[in-house]
């Protein structure tokens, strides 16, 4: 999972989740809003569950999303481990990254 944020032509700043399987490269969902609280990726995680299963680990980055109390406490009673890209390191994620990028 990694976010990416952009700028309307009226100034107006919004954000954009972007999951992706890392096994087969496959863009799971594309979420964009003005606020993308760690209750909508939740959500949003479940909803990709219901129809694709579940992942035994989720790759993320350090942002504030990710360490929230929310995603870890669903994560952890969900049986997915949430693994830690470390900080400044992006190419640990290099997936995502590249799709981001390519999003742009």
């Amino acid at each position: 999972m990694d976010f990416m944020a952009d700028q309307l032509a009226d100034g107006r700043s919004f954000r954009t989740l972007n999951i992706l399987d890392d096994f087969n490269r496959e863009g799971l969902a594309i979420e964009v809003d003005f606020s993308l609280p760690a209750e909508r990726v939740v959500r949003t995680l479940k909803q990709i569950i219901s129809w694709r299963g579940k992942p035994l680990a989720i790759r993320v980055d350090n942002g504030p999303e990710y360490i929230s109390g929310t995603l870890q406490n669903w994560a952890e009673k969900a049986g997915i481990a949430l693994m830690y890209i470390q900080p400044g390191n992006p190419q640990q994620n290099a997936y995502i990254e590249r799709h981001t990028t390519r999003l742009c």
